[in-house]
Parts: structure tokens; sequence; C-alpha cells
């Protein structure tokens, strides 16, 4: 268990390295928190929460990114998803058309990738090149993964059709598209079936704004 200074803390680092994908170095922090946390104490949390396994120092940075443990525990412990909420021009959804339309919306809202399956073996998606202009993908393995996850996108959108009933936030090594990166999942109904639809990003996901979509979807479509 971490304290509420912590957790200030790390929130500030998830919220900074999820805009701008850079390490969050103890100055930084000093400058933002100066208010607040002196330098001396920011650098003895950071230390704790290296410690508790909730942030990192990558090889090539003196700052440091959080882990996929802290990810989790940013979309357990301190999102507030009732706060968010964004609005879709959803109307007349009434044809497969329409939805795929309103998918390449939700991409350009988000800036990621969104999937639809119609049904087990019937799935559309749009907005990879949103995924893979982020930073993340410079890295030739993780390109490289989540193309082969592309390949196979029939077998991953099977196995999530048999099991998914509710919006779910799958992150890292909980998430079928990729242990780098998360996906907000839910299901729907459209003309008396049931759907999926997913926003898949890196593990710096925009989890309010996707969670909120998806909500939209679920609670519109009918």
């Amino acid at each position: 268990m971490i304290t509420e200074r912590q957790k200030q803390l790390l929130k500030t680092i998830l919220t900074t390295y999820i805009k701008d994908a850079q390490p969050v170095a103890s100055g930084f922090l000093a400058n933002k928190l100066k208010a607040t946390i002196s330098s001396a104490t920011i650098r003895n949390e950071m230390v704790a929460l290296e410690r508790e396994g909730l942030i990192e120092q990558p090889h090539t940075s003196a700052g440091r990114i959080p882990t996929e443990k802290a990810y989790q525990f940013y979309v357990e412990e301190i999102l507030d998803f009732s706060k968010v909420k964004i609005f879709l021009n959803i109307k007349n959804i009434d044809s497969v058309e329409n939805i795929k339309i309103l998918a390449k919306q939700i991409a350009e809202l988000t800036d990621e990738a969104v999937v639809v399956a119609f049904a087990k073996n019937d799935f559309y998606y749009t907005g990879i090149s949103n995924l893979f202009s982020k930073p993340e993908f410079a890295d030739r393995k993780m390109l490289i993964s989540m193309s082969q996850v592309i390949d196979h996108l029939d077998k991953v959108m099977e196995d999530l059709f048999e099991d998914s009933d509710k919006v779910e936030i799958m992150i890292g090594h909980n998430n079928p598209f990729g242990t780098k990166c998360s996906a907000v999942l839910g299901s729907f109904n459209f003309q008396k079936e049931k759907r999926l639809i997913a926003v898949i990003g890196t593990l710096r996901l925009d989890y309010e704004k996707a969670y909120s979509l998806i909500n939209e979807v679920i609670d519109n479509i009918k």
C-alpha cells in the first residue's frame, strides 16, 4: 500500500508520461509540485515507488516511467470514470456501414486503433496507423509483435467474443492484443445480435476517454 503523497506523485508521473511519452525526472516533479512537496522528499518517494514496482528507470534516461503495475493501479485506484462523459453523434445507426463510420470517428477522437466484431469471424478495424505512429513502435520488436497480433486478429476476436459481456480494461499481460498495449473492450447488441468494440492503444492509452466512448456506444446502440 502506498501513501496519499506517493499516490499524488505517481498520478503526476502517469499523467505526464501518458501525455509526453518521455521519462519523468525528479527535477521536473520538484518544479511542478514545489508548492506542496520538497525536492528531497520527491527523490525519497520516487525511490519508494520504484521499490514498490510502480516506476522504473529506462536504460537511456535519468528519468522514470510507469510500469504495467502502475497503469493497473491508475485504472483501479486513481481514475474516476464517472466524471468523464464524451457524447457521440449516434443517430440512425441501422447498418453495418454506419457502425464502421462510428468506429472511424472513435479512432479519430482517441487517436488509437478501433476493432469491431460483428460475429466471431466477421470483424472490421480502423486507425492502425494511429497506433503505429506512437513512439513506442519505433522499437522494431514491438512493431513486429503487434503486426503478428493483427495477422491473427480473427482468433483474438473469436476468443474475446466468447468471453466478453461487460466493459473491460485490459492492460499489458492481461491484454490479448499485446503485452505492451492496453485495450478497452465492450459488448453491445445490434439488430438483436451481440457485437464487440475495442479501443486499442499503447499502455499510455487515454483510459478515461476510451472507457467513456465505449460506454457511449453500449448505451446508445440497440
